[in-house]
């Protein structure tokens, strides 16, 4: 499962029975966590760009990076961070390897879908800082959808997981527990997306089975994004995933996993001094249940999944190599997923302070929708949704949306 969410710390000193070694190296320092890409790559290219690419950046190391500021925050985080706990949510229905969970609630359902290139305990963190928790106690009945870990057993492709893994789910929850609206983040907002198009326009009956779509910090036009330049300088180097060698059998040959460690790396790449940030900010924390929160997002950051070969070729040829979606020529099982054929009220909300999904990226998918509510908000990717200012930027808006 990779729906968890984070243990208690302790904001005073050392949690007892936290590995301090190993798994450490690669979740608090992203220098570490570049070395082991480049090392499971085993591919001489990788290995030269990467240190090319630390040596350029040592040479212009920012006014603001404090090296005993960093060392005090890591040591620090060494102390607090602790393994994440699986929460008790039953499971709904499973189908392939994506499960439906129900995080509990009573009133109307709304179903998160996190994206599937992180896990999705983002929307759930900690107390305080839960899209999951706001939104039931908020009167509402909340399903979480749940991407399973990929394994070379279960690799899949964008359209399976969306045909064969998602929308059976959607419409099994929609025989239990009727309308539903559906919540997408990042990835999960073009996932959501595309089953909306395909679910509402699939149903016979007047009344669709998804009745409202909330999309959230998804990107649109990828060549409006800084990842499009960076995919494309990437490209090289995935290779040995995205192409498999021509000694495995037919069977086989798409069973490839891009490891967790090379995805850290190309999230590193996009702000290689935001992780050196983050440890500088978490040593001068003061405030206990800040801490609490700071902690949770870094174990949540280091915390990665690998990713399946084929859906990362489609990411990378189609999304942001062709940029399908904007185009008009996206499709899942022959189904063109266009934003005008969703058949149900949509809410968007767009980031303004966002490194990965900027304003760019999403604004030219308000002009292929009808009637769209538009929320922008003044924040980062990630603080979105977790943030101290989520709760005004994203949780309030959309309970406002959700009830009216």
């Amino acid at each position: 499962m990779t729906w968890r969410r984070a243990q208690p710390i302790n904001p005073h000193g050392h949690n007892p029975g936290v590995q301090q070694t190993g798994t450490f190296l690669r979740q608090a320092n992203p220098l570490a966590a570049m070395s082991t890409a480049a090392l499971l790559a085993t591919n001489r290219p990788l290995l030269e760009q990467t240190l090319q690419n630390l040596m350029q950046q040592v040479e212009q190391i920012p006014t603001d990076i404090n090296w005993p500021e960093f060392q005090a925050g890591l040591a620090r985080y060494t102390a607090n961070t602790t393994p994440p706990s699986s929460p008790d949510y039953p499971v709904i229905s499973t189908s392939g390897r994506t499960t439906l969970l129900d995080a509990g609630g009573v009133g109307p359902s709304i179903v998160l879908i996190p994206s599937m290139v992180n896990k999705g305990y983002i929307l759930d963190l900690c107390p305080g800082h839960s899209l999951t928790e706001h939104l039931r106690a908020q009167g509402f009945h909340v399903l979480l959808i749940d991407w399973g870990t990929p394994t070379p057993e279960t690799v899949q492709s964008l359209s399976d997981t969306i045909t064969n893994g998602l929308e059976p789910l959607l419409k099994n929850a929609h025989t239990h527990f009727g309308p539903l609206s559906l919540f997408g983040y990042c990835m999960g907002g073009l996932l959501a997306l595309a089953a909306t198009v395909r679910i509402n326009s699939n149903t016979q009956t007047p009344k669709h089975p998804v009745t409202k779509l909330a999309l959230a910090a998804m990107p649109w036009d990828f060549s409006a994004t800084t990842s499009a330049q960076h995919m494309q300088l990437a490209k090289p180097f995935l290779e040995p995933w995205l192409t498999p060698p021509q000694n495995q059998t037919p069977d086989t040959r798409h069973q490839t996993l891009i490891p967790p460690e090379v995805m850290s790396h190309y999230f590193w790449s996009l702000d290689p001094w935001s992780p050196i940030r983050r440890l500088m900010a978490y040593g001068r924390e003061a405030d206990p249940n800040r801490l609490i929160q700071m902690t949770a997002l870094e174990d949540w950051l280091n915390d990665g999944l690998p990713l399946d070969g084929p859906i990362a070729r489609e990411m990378l040829i189609d999304w942001y190599t062709d940029n399908t979606p904007l185009k008009g020529e996206w499709q899942v099982g022959g189904t063109p997923i266009l934003p005008q054929n969703i058949n149900c009220p949509l809410w968007v909300c767009i980031t303004q302070n966002d490194i990965l999904v900027p304003t760019a990226s999403s604004l030219p998918f308000l002009a292929q929708t009808k009637g769209a509510q538009v929320v922008m908000s003044d924040t980062g990717h990630v603080g979105l949704v977790c943030g101290r200012r989520a709760k005004e930027r994203l949780y309030t808006p959309l309970t406002a949306w959700l009830k009216s």
